[in-house]
């Protein structure tokens, strides 16, 4: 069985509140009011990239709706 190149990546608070031009603390909130998928690994708050993305790409659709 050939393997296909699906690497999984998670993104840190940092990451994703860099990426989104946020403070770590209002992602953080956002992701209590699960608002942003996302899950502990050892403690600390990961998102997987490719949910992230898909986020992203839902919440402008909705904006451009209401336009």
């Amino acid at each position: 069985m050939k393997k296909t190149d699906t690497a999984i990546r998670l993104l840190t608070l940092a990451e994703a509140a860099s990426i989104l031009k946020i403070s770590k603390r209002t992602l953080h909130r956002m992701i209590q009011q699960k608002q942003i998928p996302a899950f502990k690994v050892g403690g600390q708050w990961r998102i997987l990239e490719s949910r992230f993305q898909e986020w992203v790409q839902e919440e402008e659709s909705s904006l451009s709706k209401l336009s």
